[in-house]
């Protein structure tokens, strides 16, 4: 079915309208015609849009046809326009023609109105296309050039140099700055040149035969040494293969020239950084080895109480160290430290301080063992700007009691044997930290099947999605029947952390009568 014709008629004579309307209805033309005689009608209807053909008398009152030609026009270059003017000169005429119309009628002879209208549609649809056409040779002819120069930038913004040859070697094509940055010549100072120029004295029969076959090269990746402009030669990579046409016939070589000498620095310098490494490993190995062997290997066997403890570093050695002093068959001295930080430099403060422990503990009270201690230590620990938190105390058997010190440690409490948790107090600032330091001592009695739970805060940071707090912690060691039960169910709990984020470290000691 044919589309109906949409036309915009610019008339101020109604009769003269309806006659054309007759016109090309009676010529089998299916139209639907927007009449309008004024200025403001025209713009309004042509900015709709939809037109397919214009007809307009060439003077009206308050508005002519050549102001309403020069409108469309400059909008709609290829819109149909047709003059259905009662007279039109000569001159007029051809100036309407000039102008853009695409024809002109009399209404005397309107006869000519459809041959007009149809010879003006199928103009305006043969520009189209032919425009259509244009554009697309246009946008074809823009994509070559957008595909040439991104060819172009393409190969040399390659930092790898690429050469381009024909059978005998000769250079045809370079591609610039990586020939300049890697070689040191300009493309013109190599094109038409023997490929043998980029190749030392002792590679070039190698180069020469890649380059130097009719066959062509058959992709060969191997390392030559290259040659400089300025004659100095370095290590490089090359990679040979055919250059084809597009039948695949091949009609020279390609090669592709790297210079790996700073990959050949940086592997050798890999390969020490290994043996560094693994060296490391080792020593790291033996120190991990050391230090657990300074952690007591059995736990202290004193009247009516059980004692358990385990220390698992975050890496394989750590600042986190638990200790005992069995001080006569009734008396034992326990700690449990916290350095700052975790690896090695941890693990060798965790060291000095264990030792400076050791050294004051077996013959002073608690407070006065952690005041000799930190006097030792503050030097060192000020000097390595860190600080232990620490938990001394001395377990008596025969009175059933535990006198300590809390140097802001904190974590630590006593389960009861009827489940509910006791705090510990007084706590006083960490060793290394600066203040008024006047450790104040503490004591905790117990009853059958209590516990004391002390562990680092490590305990903590590999489950915080647990919340875990003295509450939890006790509830997960209810009704266990030993110190190293509980010990290994808290230990447990950080079995699912990968890596474990802190030293874990968790001493246990529970009454038994």
């Amino acid at each position: 079915m044919m589309q109906r014709l949409r036309i915009l008629h610019l008339e101020d004579d109604p009769m003269d309208a309806e006659l054309v309307l007759a016109t090309l209805s009676a010529a089998g033309l299916e139209v639907d015609v927007h009449l309008v005689s004024q200025r403001e009608e025209f713009v309004l209807a042509l900015s709709r849009g939809g037109i397919d053909l214009i007809l307009a008398d060439f003077a009206l009152p308050s508005f002519d046809g050549m102001s309403a030609l020069l409108i469309v026009r400059g909008q709609y270059p290829d819109l149909p326009f047709v003059f259905v003017s009662g007279k039109l000169g000569e001159e007029a005429a051809i100036e309407s023609l000039k102008s853009g119309a695409t024809d002109y009628v009399l209404k005397n002879r309107l006869s000519r109105l459809v041959p007009a209208v149809q010879r003006a549609l199928t103009e305006a649809k043969e520009r189209a296309k032919q425009r259509k056409m244009e554009k697309e040779l246009e946008r074809a002819y823009t994509e070559i050039q957008k595909r040439a120069e991104d060819y172009r930038n393409l190969f040399n913004s390659i930092r790898d140099v690429i050469v381009v040859t024909d059978h005998k070697g000769k250079i045809l094509h370079v591609n610039q700055p990586a020939l300049q940055e890697t070689f040191g010549y300009l493309p013109e100072e190599v094109v038409e040149q023997n490929i043998g120029i980029l190749f030392t004295d002792d590679d070039r029969a190698i180069g020469l035969e890649l380059f130097e076959s009719k066959g062509g090269a058959q992709g060969r990746l191997i390392e030559l040494d290259f040659r400089r402009k300025n004659g100095e030669s370095y290590d490089g990579e090359l990679y040979a293969l055919k250059r084809l046409d597009r039948n695949g016939v091949p009609t020279g070589n390609i090669g592709i020239f790297r210079d790996i000498s700073e990959r050949k620095k940086t592997e050798e310098a890999l390969r020490e950084s290994e043996l560094r490494h693994y060296q490391f490993q080792l020593e790291l190995k033996y120190a991990a080895e050391i230090q657990a062997r300074l952690l007591p290997r059995s736990y202290p066997q004193i009247p009516c109480f059980d004692i358990a403890a385990r220390c698992i570093p975050a890496k394989q050695v750590g600042g986190d160290f638990f200790d005992w002093q069995v001080v006569s068959p009734t008396v034992v001295n326990l700690t449990l430290g916290d350095v700052m930080g975790k690896g090695m430099a941890a693990a060798m403060l965790m060291a000095t301080v264990r030792a400076s422990l050791h050294a004051v503990t077996m013959y002073n009270a608690p407070a006065q063992a952690v005041r000799l201690a930190e006097q030792a230590l503050g030097l060192d620990l000020e000097n390595s700007e860190s600080f232990v938190t620490l938990f001394h105390g001395q377990l008596n058997a025969v009175r059933r009691s535990l006198t300590f010190v809390d140097c802001g440690h904190g974590f630590v409490f006593v389960r009861r044997a009827d489940g509910t948790v006791e705090d510990l107090s007084p706590r006083g600032l960490p060793l290394g930290v600066p203040g008024d330091k006047l450790y104040q001592e503490g004591v905790v009695d117990f009853g059958k099947d209590d516990a004391l739970i002390l562990f680092s805060d490590g305990l903590i940071d590999a489950r915080p999605e647990l919340s875990l707090n003295n509450q939890r912690i006790a509830q997960q060691i209810a009704e266990l029947p030993s110190a190293e039960a509980m010990v290994e169910r808290l230990v447990a709990l950080t079995a699912q952390t990968d890596p474990q984020p802190d030293d874990i470290t968790i001493l246990v000691v529970r009454c038994t009568a």
